[in-house]
């Protein structure tokens, strides 16, 4: 029975061959074309078709947004008809036998593709087309950089992605296509990412542009400071970004953002003037000249609006600074009630026959500092008491002494002559025992300046640099401090009550004399007349001083060193010379 299926089997096989040896079996494709049943001339033309429509048709080789239309035979595509065909007609003539068997199950529509061996690729064309694309994808991977530049300002590089193709993937992905006949043909790009992205430079770059925006005004009591951008800029350092997550950053100077607020406070900072008291024609103590309220920078909040500005952090260009108002003590009704009854302490130095710039400066000082009453608990503060130290204050440019370059020198300077008039108000004070708060002396010695024959007793000041004389009334009656200057001397008398306690001075200790140069130096100036000398510095030698002050109150004494170490001075001698240039025999 089973000898019977096989042999019909076989039969049927060899049916099928005979009827149809001329056309191709069911199931063979080529280039995607079904070829089923057809004769070799019918199936060359289908090929034929099929080949027309496939090398015509268009490619669509896609990059992101981009679209590139091509179509086959233009990458060099070719399809062998001839040998497609072959292998159609091929798979028809294999042999027979049981191996054939497999024909009934290709009778249930089994597809078999034939030729893809057939379809080949010019390679020149393709890779000249792959070249073309390679140049207009490629973009060179560039890493966001911000600089600073004082003149110019910020300069930003932005983030950009490397792009490259990638040739061989890419031909791969189109003769892939080509052979299936795909349309859309997504190119390979290999993409490398910067370190960082435009948004980790977006706070750094606002910053910098609101510091470009325009100055910056910082505005306290009434004063103005201008700092334009190239200015705050100096002082800038960028940082660049890390990597995301840690975006780039800028950073301003600690140091210099101090000294612009304590330049600022060096000028804001005024004391409260007192009130000026005298004794009226019936011999009562009366107010004169109200007090003066003062003005204080406060300094911890005006740094943070400082340096939030300095950094970008606001687009304000007008920064208003915080400023304390300061009144001055109120007097009490009745000043005869405060105890200043006698002369209890003064002194006085010279000022007569020098500049009449400077014997103007310490009048002129005399006439500010004359009936200031310093109220019980009160600091006196004698730039604050004098008032701005400069020409349009009233005062005139005379000579002062200056470091520069660690060599002391003498310079014009406003209000030359006023470290006297302090000198003057801190002898009294300190033979009195009241407590010293702050001062500053000289760079050397002037003789002129001994007080009871000691040396080492003066005080300099300087308001624009921030350099006062302050002391406080540490006693529980009032002081009046009267300043006199007649042309020749130059007095402070303080009235008051004695305080209650005695004061013992030893003996300057010097040391360490550092013999001074004796050649005279002279210096060209337009202040005096042509031709005329005037000898405004004298050679002193210079050395370390110190003067120990005892105050014994109820059985107590306590001790305080007052050191100072002054350098040499020299001999200075003006030159009258109205165009500021030395005579030649004094060069």
């Amino acid at each position: 029975m089973a000898l019977s299926i096989v042999a019909l089997l076989i039969a049927i096989v060899v049916g099928f061959q005979i009827t149809g040896r001329d056309n191709i079996r069911t199931g063979v494709h080529a280039f995607g074309v079904d070829l089923s049943g057809m004769t070799e001339a019918e199936a060359r033309a289908a090929l034929t078709e099929a080949v027309e429509d496939r090398t015509s048709q268009p490619l669509i080789l896609i990059d992101g947004d981009r679209r590139w239309e091509v179509t086959a035979a233009q990458l060099g595509m070719t399809m062998d008809i001839d040998g497609a065909l072959d292998a159609a007609m091929e798979e028809h003539r294999t042999g027979i036998g049981l191996s054939r068997l497999a024909i009934v199950s290709r009778l249930k529509d089994e597809q078999v593709e034939v030729a893809a061996d057939r379809i080949a690729v010019q390679g020149n064309l393709l890779d000249a087309h792959l070249a073309q694309r390679e140049a207009e994808i490629f973009q060179e991977k560039v890493d966001p950089s911000l600089t600073l530049n004082t003149t110019t300002g910020p300069t930003y590089i932005p983030a950009q992605i490397g792009r490259q193709l990638d040739v061989e993937a890419s031909r791969s992905a189109i003769l892939a296509a080509m052979a299936s006949g795909e349309q859309n043909v997504e190119l390979v790009v290999i993409e490398t990412e910067p370190f960082a992205w435009d948004e980790d430079y977006s706070d750094a770059r606002q910053r910098l542009e609101n510091i470009w925006d325009g100055p910056i005004e910082l505005v306290a009591a009434n004063e103005t400071w201008t700092l334009n951008s190239d200015q705050i800029s100096y002082w800038i350092q960028v940082h660049q970004a890390e990597g995301p997550g840690k975006p780039a950053r800028i950073e301003n100077n600690q140091q210099w953002m101090d000294d612009v607020v304590n330049e600022i406070a060096t000028f804001t900072n005024r004391a409260p003037k007192s009130s000026r008291v005298w004794w009226d024609v019936s011999g009562r103590l009366i107010e004169t000249v109200p007090g003066e309220p003062g003005t204080r920078l406060l300094w911890d909040e005006s740094r943070a609006l400082v340096e939030t500005a300095f950094l970008g952090g606001t687009d304000a260009n007008r920064i208003d600074l915080p400023v304390e108002i300061q009144n001055p003590p109120a007097l009490p009704a009745d000043l005869n009630s405060l105890g200043i009854s006698s002369n209890i302490g003064e002194a006085s130095t010279a000022y007569g026959g020098g500049l009449p710039e400077r014997m103007h400066n310490i009048e002129l000082a005399a006439s500010r500092l004359n009936g200031v009453i310093v109220l019980p608990g009160q600091t006196f503060s004698f730039n604050g008491e004098v008032g701005p130290t400069t020409v349009e204050a009233g005062f005139q440019i005379a000579y002062g002494i200056a470091n520069e370059g660690g060599e002391l020198t003498t310079i014009p300077s406003e209000a030359g002559g006023i470290c006297q008039v302090a000198t003057t108000v801190f002898q009294p004070v300190f033979w009195l025992g009241y407590q010293i708060d702050e001062r500053t002396t000289h760079s050397y010695w002037i003789p002129g300046y001994a007080s009871n024959g000691y040396v080492g007793l003066d005080a300099a000041v300087d308001e624009a640099t921030g350099l006062d004389f302050k002391w406080t009334n540490n006693t529980s009656t009032a002081v009046l401090i009267e300043a006199e200057a007649d042309g020749q001397y130059f007095t402070i008398r303080l009235y008051g009550t004695n305080p209650p306690w005695s004061v013992q001075v030893d003996e300057p200790k010097v040391e360490d004399i550092e013999e001074a140069n004796q050649e005279i130096v002279y210096q060209a100036s337009d202040t005096i007349p042509d031709g005329t000398t005037r000898q405004i510095e004298r050679a002193q030698d210079g050395f370390d001083v110190t003067v120990t002050r005892h105050i014994t109150e109820n059985g107590e004494t306590r001790t305080e060193n007052f050191s100072t170490s002054y350098g040499p001075s020299r001999n200075v001698v003006l030159v009258g010379s109205a165009d500021g240039e030395l005579p030649p025999e004094y060069r």
